[in-house]
């Protein structure tokens, strides 16, 4: 298969990529299997030589995926705001662990805004549900009767996206959900209504839900006796500011925390830019060297757009 071979509306689409992203789309079908359903982990898009690749390891609907991963292209282009892992635990397992359920919490909330975009541009029919529904019961094992184990975390996380995929239509696989995932559905449950409580259109809105939802996520491990992750602290995501708060000294809107972990880069201690408002990670700041107190004086002082551009930190305007 390849780029020829997809439908008229995904043509349309990536027609659509390219007119906001002159330098093309090259889309790559690097396996033809067909496992029979759909999960986000059977492709994935970069930027390679200029041009947006796109990697397909599954054809079981390959317009669904491509349309997904370009709907995402487009809202990065869009200024939506983006994530980074710039630290370590000192685990490797323990770095994959936060990343992955720090990046797929993320990525939840943006389907708010992709999924609803497949159903307007008709991605999205009877029987691409019952593909994603099958996809979930795929990967996630039935709870034991009563208990925990060790898959709550998956499962919370695949089903709060479900709950994200099937918001109009709840009633068709709630049942299913309910008979094999109770308590994880009920923890799913209670973050989508975190998630959804305020409006996630605009930049700032969906960083907010972003924020909140790890802060959520994270209580969520406490209530069950699990280590939190501690993502707001571990994960960068690009502050939204207004011309205001552009203006303002940095002592204002940032305090600089010296986390237990390290830079991923240099493995030296790392001091991390957290936005005071919510806590979250906004920035990470470079080796301050034998004398931090006095560097940190001098960053505080700077107006913010001075202390981001000095740090080359990305931000977003209100």
């Amino acid at each position: 298969m390849n780029k020829n071979d997809l439908t008229t509306k995904t043509q349309e689409l990536i027609a659509q990529v390219e007119e906001k992203f002159p330098a093309g789309v090259e889309i790559e079908f690097k396996e033809p299997k067909k496992v029979g359903y759909l999960r986000h982990d059977q492709a994935q898009h970069y930027l390679h030589g200029g041009k947006l690749k796109v990697d397909v390891y599954d054809q079981t609907d390959p317009d669904y995926t491509v349309a997904h991963e370009l709907l995402h292209f487009l809202l990065m282009l869009d200024k939506t705001p983006q994530v980074a892992f710039n630290l370590t635990t000192g685990d490797t397992n323990k770095d994959h662990k936060f990343m992955l359920a720090g990046i797929d919490l993320y990525d939840t909330v943006l389907h708010t805004k992709v999924y609803a975009k497949q159903r307007k541009l008709g991605f999205v029919d009877e029987r691409i549900e019952k593909l994603y529904l099958k996809g979930v019961l795929a990967i996630l094992k039935p709870e034991p009767k009563g208990k925990r184990d060790e898959w709550m975390v998956l499962r919370t996380v695949t089903l709060l996206d479900a709950l994200v995929f099937f918001a109009d239509d709840l009633a068709q696989v709630l049942p299913e959900l309910e008979k094999n995932y109770p308590l994880s559905l009920a923890a799913a449950q209670k973050l989508y209504a975190i998630m959804t409580e305020k409006s996630l259109k605009t930049a700032f809105e969906v960083r907010r839900g972003v924020v909140r939802l790890w802060k959520s996520f994270d209580k969520q491990l406490s209530e069950w006796n699990l280590l939190p992750m501690h993502l707001n602290d571990f994960i960068t995501i690009t502050p939204v500011l207004s011309e205001r708060q552009l203006r303002l000294e940095a002592s204002a809107l940032f305090e600089f925390y010296h986390t237990p972990w390290q830079e991923n880069l240099t493995f030296k201690s790392a001091y991390v830019g957290r936005f005071k408002v919510d806590g979250q990670n906004s920035f990470i700041l470079p080796d301050l060297g034998e004398k931090p107190a006095e560097k940190f004086k001098e960053l505080y002082a700077m107006p913010v757009t001075k202390l981001l551009a000095t740090l080359g930190v990305d931000y977003l305007l209100r």
